[in-house]
């Protein structure tokens, strides 16, 4: 509940093929080293040797928690490897402001020259403030709603996807459908957490604009819904990543199922079944693949407005003395059609950046989501998202505003009270730009 931010889940690897040793500072050297934040580049390193030979890509996996500190260790000392390096969104401001990502509009990367093959808002989210694209990625990460057709059906006799988007035009439409599931013995989510993407409302604005803070309808909207799922027992109160949270992907949880073994459920617990779950392309993977019996009777859909979440971004370390090497396996990653196309069929569902890509896989049915042509559902949820709303006070901001909820949630503060002490936390929160304090 307390994350509004853009936010993402990486998977943590360890270690890597070899030690190594530093790039010999030629262009043409064979080896090239990769910091990554998820093991998808050492399958991408290894094609790309199997496509290269010759080529040698040594790819070294850190935890999130670890990375930005162990690479502004490096870079801050100028070191010469790694040659690529990468960020997921929320990172890359603090990365590109410290000057760690070459510039690749500049010869002879030009990378200006495939704008129009990238879905836009990737494409804007690896520019810096200036505009300057400084990293690309390989996937979208659009978000949607992931929901139970069975469910549907039973409770509205209808599970297509614009019917169940009708019912989720708009959070107080989610509350209504959460008291219809609820009546019929079902829960509209797993915990409360999953309204956090929609703050936006029908009229999206960012939480600043020209310096103001952004509180619109919309958002005292969402306030309202996220306090009455939270009091009214709508959801099931299963945190996001708990075990009872992948349990409930394949079977019934018990209500209010915080335990974090299957060992510990009470097997006289009044138990539910969760209908749907917000959560972005990667996310509905992990529903895929803890369906169990479940298995090909989810379906996909759109929820109050378009998001994305996380996302892996590649670019060239500024210190890499081997920059033309660390390019070819950024555009291979990235740029590359045929390589685009591996990737769909080997990660067995991520979904790729290059626009061509996704058209060109926009009429597979998907047994997985009921036979849904899932990848033309991502490319237009993808096309959808405005990235010009996402600024630099997310993070922060989304943090109180949480906390504000959360103190009304739990019956500490009236909404009121809660409000007044968030707009305090804006207004006194440490910021770069003096000129916010007299907003």
């Amino acid at each position: 509940m307390l994350m509004v931010g853009v936010l993402a889940l990486t998977t943590v690897g360890c270690g890597a093929k070899s030690e190594g040793s530093e790039s010999s500072g030629s262009a043409k050297s064979d080896k090239i080293v990769v910091w990554s934040l998820a093991d998808d580049l050492k399958e991408f390193a290894t094609h790309y040797e199997e496509q290269n030979e010759g080529k040698e890509v040594e790819v070294v996996v850190i935890a999130p928690a670890d990375y930005p500190t162990k690479l502004t260790t490096a870079l801050r000392g100028k070191a010469s490897t790694p040659d690529v390096i990468v960020g997921e969104p929320q990172m890359l401001p603090d990365f590109f402001k410290a000057g760690f990502f070459e510039d690749l509009t500049q010869a002879p990367y030009n990378v200006g020259e495939y704008e129009d093959k990238i879905v836009d808002y990737v494409y804007d989210a690896g520019k810096d403030e200036n505009g300057v694209v400084r990293a690309l990625s390989y996937q979208v990460t659009p978000g949607g709603i992931t929901y139970r057709r069975d469910i549907a059906k039973a409770v509205w006799g209808d599970d297509s996807p614009e019917f169940v988007a009708e019912k989720f035009k708009d959070v107080k439409t989610i509350t209504e459908t959460a008291k219809e599931l609820k009546n019929a013995g079902y829960r509209i989510f797993a915990d409360t957490g999953n309204l956090r993407h929609f703050t936006y409302g029908n009229n999206p604005e960012p939480w600043v604009k020209d310096g103001k803070l952004m509180m619109t309808e919309g958002r005292l909207d969402y306030f309202d819904a996220a306090v009455e799922l939270y009091q009214e027992k709508l959801v099931a109160f299963a945190p996001e990543w708990s075990s009872a949270w992948y349990s409930s992907m394949g079977n019934p949880i018990p209500l209010d199922a915080e335990w974090t073994d299957v060992s510990e459920i009470d097997a006289s617990a009044e138990t539910t079944d969760v209908f749907s779950y917000a959560l972005p392309t990667w996310g509905s993977l992990i529903v895929r693949d803890n369906a169990g019996e479940n298995e090909g009777n989810f379906g996909i859909t759109t929820g109050p407005n378009a998001y994305f979440s996380g996302g892996t971004f590649i670019g060239i370390s500024s210190y890499s003395k081997n920059k033309e090497a660390a390019w070819d396996f950024v555009k291979f990653c990235t740029l590359d059609e045929e390589v685009s196309q591996w990737w769909v069929d080997s990660s067995n569902g991520d979904v790729v950046s290059l626009v061509s890509v996704l058209e060109a896989n926009k009429d597979f049915e998907n047994p997985a989501f009921g036979g849904q042509k899932t990848y033309e559902f991502w490319l237009e949820q993808a096309q959808n998202v405005d990235y010009s709303l996402v600024t630099g006070y997310d993070t922060q901001i989304g943090d109180y505003f949480g906390q504000a909820i959360e103190s009304v949630q739990r019956g500490e503060k009236t909404k009121e009270d809660a409000l007044k002490e968030f707009y305090k936390n804006v207004k006194t929160m440490p910021v770069n730009n003096d000129k916010w304090h007299n907003k």
